[in-house]
């Protein structure tokens, strides 16, 4: 039996709650020291790894660690030729799961007295905050929304202190490519040649977006937070960094920012519209016009670079060519996952964003990236030669970084409203392919955690 849409597209499922006041807030950032780390995600794992090898599990054990017991008796009767582990997998974890990973993780990446060394020193995890604090921050406010337990608010906040703390501008950090300190967040960078330590745009969008995202969020519900309300404010001089970068296009009514460790290129699209997300929140957070205007000359730099199908489905260059001649082939749709950010930005606010637009990055998912129902597209243009994940081969038929992006793909569930088929589609890979989703999403890419707590925001169980 095929899945119908009300298993995917449940009503919200978010508390109402009275205005509350949270002035006063005292608390510092977290801390790693006394962290204990053997909770429901260890518990989680346990049960993954034991499906991933092959024994046995009790089903009362797998429920008891599921958001929704209800979903795993249900598609073990409707799916027959699933295993119980594509089962398990295919279901959102408990709450509990989310909260103790997210625990561990936000304290492990921003507490400055974890002794990790793995870790590069606090001020110079620009690039770890970028792809892994932006979205486990972000995961932490679509929990606290969909659940309404402040445990998951209060971890983005302590969170989000630790990160700010470590701005290069609170250390006197150079940027070695533009010669002097920047209010952002700087990484060794190397591109083949000598290492250097610098900023970008990228880092500035990603980092700054799960503050912005609960200031504006914390305001619509009623909530004031003065700290939060603070720290949102101070993200505003980061975004006035790269003007040196910034190249206008009068002809097009557009713009966009040259690589600031490759001034001669054009920034990759996706580092853009990261960009250009922040400004949108930035925007919706002081109101103040230059940072919509600016936002709205990206957004038509990335829509003069879209190549859209006969049935709409949108695609674009990884690094378009600012000069629109060169014929270019698309971006993976990891990378699509990070462009799509800017029109949900503007989306989510009722800002620019044409709903035909986004309903052609769902197409593209659907039946571009998801054509297939034993594999993935890393390609997200149809006149592409596909470049494919086939489930059907071991997992280590990739390479371990290829292997991490395929979680990615719960990132489409943000346009699930557009193309029920994007859940369907996600399911049926999770059912019958669950080793390709390590430890349920929870490794891999930032992007499918994300996706997976939307889901349990959005009550979609997956």
């Amino acid at each position: 039996m095929n899945p119908t849409r009300r298993s995917f597209l449940q009503s919200l499922s978010v508390p109402v709650f009275a205005p509350t006041v949270l002035t006063g807030w005292s608390k510092p950032g977290l801390t790693f020291a006394g962290l204990d780390n053997q909770g429901a995600y260890q518990r989680y794992l346990k049960i993954w790894s034991r499906y991933h090898s092959g024994e046995a599990v009790d089903d009362k054990d797998a429920m008891a660690l599921l958001e929704h017991p209800s979903s795993f008796v249900e598609r073990r009767e409707r799916h027959a030729t699933a295993s119980a582990f594509g089962v398990f997998t295919s279901c959102t974890p408990h709450r509990d799961v989310f909260y103790d990973f997210l625990n561990w993780g936000l304290r492990w990446l921003t507490a400055p007295d974890n002794p990790d060394p793995s870790l590069p020193p606090m001020h110079e995890r620009g690039q770890a905050f970028s792809w892994q604090w932006s979205f486990w921050g972000r995961a932490a406010l679509q929990l606290y929304e969909g659940t309404g337990e402040t445990r998951f608010r209060d971890l983005l906040i302590g969170a989000a202190h630790n990160v700010m703390a470590a701005r290069d501008d609170r250390h006197g950090a150079i940027d070695e490519n533009q010669k002097r300190v920047v209010k952002s967040w700087g990484s060794v960078i190397t591109f083949g040649g000598p290492t250097m330590r610098g900023t970008d745009i990228t880092a500035t969008g990603l980092i700054a977006l799960p503050i912005l995202q609960l200031a504006n969020r914390l305001a619509a519900r009623g909530e004031r937070h003065e700290g939060i309300a603070d720290l949102a404010e101070q993200l505003a001089p980061s975004f006035d960094e790269y003007e040196r970068f910034y190249i206008d296009l009068p002809d097009l009514d557009a713009g966009y920012y040259r690589y600031a460790f490759i001034p001669s290129e054009t920034d990759p699209t996706n580092h853009i519209n990261a960009f250009g997300a922040g400004l949108v929140e930035l925007y919706a957070f002081t109101r103040e016009p230059r940072y919509l205007e600016k936002a709205r000359k990206l957004l038509n730099f990335y829509r003069a670079a879209m190549v859209v199908d006969d049935d709409g489905a949108i695609s674009s260059a990884y690094q378009q060519d600012a000069t629109f001649k060169k014929k270019q082939k698309s971006e993976y749709f990891w990378k699509m996952t990070v462009t799509a950010e800017l029109p949900l930005a503007l989306a989510e606010h009722g800002l620019l964003a044409k709903e035909e637009e986004m309903i052609g990055i769902a197409k593209t998912y659907a039946d571009v990236v998801m054509a297939d129902p034993n594999g993935i597209n890393a390609m997200t243009r149809r006149s592409d030669t596909p470049r494919m994940f086939d489930f059907r081969q071991p997992v280590s038929s990739q390479t371990p970084e290829w292997q991490s992006y395929v979680p990615m793909l719960a990132a489409g569930l943000f346009f699930v409203d557009r193309e029920r088929r994007i859940g369907e589609k996600l399911l049926h890979y999770m059912l019958h392919y669950p080793q390709w989703f390590t430890n349920g999403m929870f490794s891999g890419g930032g992007a499918g955690l994300l996706g997976r707590a939307y889901s349990l925001r959005r009550g979609f169980r997956l």
